[in-house]
């Protein structure tokens, strides 16, 4: 079996290289069974140089295109003029980006398996730290791997949803028959791959290998970060993109599939996340309108329980219902509250061998009901947590979501004999569990899951 790699690229001096070597140091076979398209998208420094050099020394596998900046969409399409005939799949991988060492061998097993599927995709994870590689994160999406390698539908597992093209493969005779829009800067990539899955119904996920995204925390200058000051990131992008969606869908089984709803609802949460604060600066009122008209129309065939099933804060699933449901001009609406708070919890270890339970109160709650608290029980005793309220206002746009004097964290700080137990609520006569913990243990599986990536990254 034999793989097509397209990398577009534009000037990624500084990655170019270490991203064609994960692929040519791949243990399938390079000289045998690989081809490289790199396509030069109208570099301005050394890239297309360095480029050139991995021409001049693999000249049977990898070929360089020079083309005129024009974007992700329009480099990928020539890369697909050139690839060889004799391809079976094509693989992505933007300039910034590495495979695990064995990704291609396990593609090809899997391909050779399920001939069926014209799609295959590994687990995503994020380099942080690319440096030192000591910050790897995984994807929201990789619980879908948790199965193992498997054949995924998309009637049947409406959450397994896929819409980015790094990392995915895509079968070469199925690709002939598609192409990305080269109208759109952003979401080309998701448009094809959802126009393939409504036809296709089922795509194959690869579970024991990984492809790295490398992703500067300190350098928000990437292409994604810069589309949300694009005017046409917002309404228009939802005309084209998600309404196609619900188009397809209706025109395929008579009705928007879970599958479709659930992952307009997954992406759209992105206009209302923090680092994008875009909203009031770069459109104008009249824009705002149409934007939020158009997220209404959008959001009306979408069931409010796949928002509510994000894996996202509480405070932006407010904001996307209240834009359902209100529309234009914004009126932010909080959900009511419950007995029981609507929490998420994490963990803080520290070097001294303390340790500290965090629980963040999603809920717009100024006071816990009398006689309620938060606590953990250990073998030693029973702990009640602090609660520490908001300092400052929490805005989506510029709209309040949480006022200053809301709760916004209980907090307990664990001695190293402490670190084993219970985290429950207690309110009135019920108490609630929330959690067991055993945190040496936990830190432990940490520890061995970031030293198995580190060894799949094999760099």
């Amino acid at each position: 079996m034999k793989f097509a790699i397209i990398i577009p690229f534009y000037n990624a001096e500084k990655r170019l290289e270490i991203s064609v070597e994960s692929v040519i140091k791949q243990s399938y076979g390079f000289a045998e069974n690989i081809q490289i398209l790199l396509i030069n998208d109208g570099s301005t420094d050394k890239s297309g140089d360095i480029a050139d050099a991995l021409v001049r020394k693999y000249p049977q596998n990898i070929y360089q295109t020079h083309i005129k900046n024009g974007g992700p969409a329009r480099a990928r399409n020539i890369g697909l003029m050139h690839v060889r005939n004799d391809i079976d799949f094509v693989g992505f991988l933007d300039a910034d980006d590495v495979y695990s060492l064995h990704m291609i061998r396990e593609m090809a097993y899997f391909a050779e398996k399920h001939t069926e599927i014209n799609m295959m995709v590994p687990p995503f994870y994020y380099l942080d730290d690319f440096g030192t590689r000591k910050k790897i994160g995984a994807h929201k999406l990789n619980t879908r791997f948790e199965q193992g390698s498997r054949v995924v539908n998309i009637q049947e597992d409406y959450k397994a949803i896929h819409f980015y093209i790094g990392g995915t493969f895509l079968r070469f005779e199925r690709l002939k028959r598609l192409a990305f829009d080269e109208s759109l800067h952003f979401g080309e990539d998701q448009l094809l791959i959802t126009k393939l899955l409504l036809d296709d119904e089922a795509y194959g996920v690869v579970a024991d290998v990984g492809y790295f995204y490398y992703r500067n925390m300190k350098n928000k200058s990437s292409l994604v970060n810069k589309s949300w000051k694009d005017k046409s990131r917002y309404e228009s992008f939802m005309q084209v993109v998600y309404q196609s969606y619900l188009d397809a869908s209706k025109a395929k089984f008579g009705m928007v599939i879970p599958y479709v709803q659930y992952l307009i609802s997954y992406h759209a949460k992105l206009y209302f996340y923090k680092e994008n604060v875009y909203f009031r600066d770069v459109l104008t009122a009249q824009e705002q309108e149409a934007f939020v008209t158009t997220f209404q129309q959008i959001f009306s065939e979408v069931e409010e329980r796949y928002v509510w099933e994000l894996d996202t804060a509480q405070p932006v699933k407010e904001m996307m219902l209240s834009l359902r449901k209100n529309g234009w001009p914004v009126r932010f609406e909080t959900a009511l509250l419950a007995d029981i708070p609507i929490i998420s919890l994490h963990k803080k270890w520290h070097a001294n061998g303390h340790a500290e339970l965090i629980c963040d109160v999603e809920e717009a709650r100024t006071i816990l009901p009398e006689k309620s608290f938060f606590a953990v029980k250990t073998l030693f005793s029973t702990k009640k947590a602090t609660l520490e309220k908001r300092s400052e206002d929490q805005l989506i746009w510029d709209v309040v979501v949480r006022p200053a004097g809301t709760i916004s964290k209980a907090r307990i700080r664990l001695k190293p004999w402490e670190l084993r137990g219970k985290w429950f609520y207690q309110h009135a006569d019920l108490k609630v569990e929330l959690e067991h913990f055993r945190l040496m243990a936990e830190l432990r599986q940490r520890a061995k899951r970031r030293l198995k990536l580190k060894r799949a990254l094999n760099q």
